[in-house]
């Protein structure tokens, strides 16, 4: 196992693209902490874990809010006793003209996205410099590098992710951190993730678990000269767009 016995906190674990993350890693050798704003969601992803013989904890937050990320850093701490690796994945997806947006889809975006990457990143920042190869890795998505119709405020968010994530990469690198992003297309998340997922169920669609492949390559010692980096993972079915709006210069 590449990964054994690192400790690893991914945000939004409870379902989708962040409890594909949090399986994958537990493959990998990794213990996890699971959180998100629903109990019962973690719950179940660190339940899947202990019944495959790993160690996970779930520890509810919302990560806009410094006193949830602050509980979950020290439950980590205590029942973990180091982390290695930050997931932050936690996030909504909004798709409104801007004349439908509201102030507070602004917040709920603004919150998920660049706040709770902050507060973690921060509040762990002593502890990723002690691990042996710290990593971070923030889930964006392609609306931050190729923006969309109807999806602005959506586009700024990611985009500003990719941002933080690159800035934050260059103040880093001197500590030994590794800090990337991945930045995938429209995943289908319609179907029931699980350790023993079938790829080919859904042929060629994009699933949480090729997401969560690349992110779990982020953090090995594979990836090591990975820093700053914003991913790509449009899955066929956006990558004739992607291919099209760069082309096109829009």
């Amino acid at each position: 196992m590449k990964l054994k016995d690192k400790v690893a906190i991914v945000t939004g674990g409870g379902r989708n693209i962040g409890a594909a993350i949090a399986y994958r890693l537990f493959e990998q050798g990794c213990h996890v902490v699971v959180c998100s704003r629903t109990q019962e969601e973690i719950d179940h992803t660190a339940g899947v874990i202990q019944e495959q013989g790993g160690r996970a904890i779930a520890v509810a937050c919302d990560v806009g809010k410094e006193e949830d990320v602050n509980r979950v850093v020290e439950a980590t701490r205590k029942f973990m006793g180091r982390v290695d690796f930050l997931i932050n994945n936690a996030g909504t997806y909004t798709s409104k003209p801007l004349g439908l947006t509201t102030s507070e889809d602004f917040d709920t975006l603004v919150n998920g996205s660049l706040r709770g990457p902050f507060l973690f990143s921060k509040a762990l920042l002593e502890d990723l410099k002690a691990a042996p190869s710290g990593r971070i890795v923030n889930v964006s998505s392609l609306f931050g590098v190729i923006p969309g119709s109807d999806v602005a405020l959506y586009s700024a968010v990611k985009a500003g992710m990719i941002g933080f994530t690159k800035a934050l990469a260059r103040e880093l690198h001197k500590d030994g951190i590794n800090v990337n992003a991945v930045c995938p297309g429209t995943v289908n998340t319609d179907t029931e993730v699980e350790l023993d997922e079938t790829r080919a169920v859904l042929g060629r669609q994009l699933l949480p678990r090729d997401v969560a492949d690349v992110v779990s390559y982020l953090v090995t010692d594979e990836s090591s000269q990975i820093t700053g980096a914003a991913i790509e993972i449009p899955g066929p079915t956006n990558f004739h767009v992607a291919e099209i709006t760069r082309a096109g210069g829009a």
